[in-house]
């Protein structure tokens, strides 16, 4: 079984940043992914769909400081 998910899209906040209880750190942020196609009717069409990302750790801390709303990012995780 896989489960990995691949997502280039631009983020809609700043990430939120905190500390657990444990002491871990915790970055969450919304990406939005955009998709285009062409209807039936010949029309242009887009749809933008929202994530909700969570990074822990090392790599919440690396979010915190290079990630700010409107950046483009490619993100790699699990669902």
């Amino acid at each position: 079984m896989v489960n990995k998910v691949q997502l280039i899209g631009r983020l809609g906040q700043d990430p939120e940043f905190r500390i657990t209880r444990e002491e871990t750190a915790l970055a969450r942020f919304s990406l939005a992914t955009d998709r285009h196609w062409t209807g039936a009717d010949g029309g242009k069409q887009s749809r933008t769909d929202w994530h909700q990302v969570v990074a822990w750790g090392r790599l919440a801390e690396i979010c915190r400081d290079y990630l700010g709303k409107g950046r483009l990012v490619y993100v790699e995780g699990r669902l």
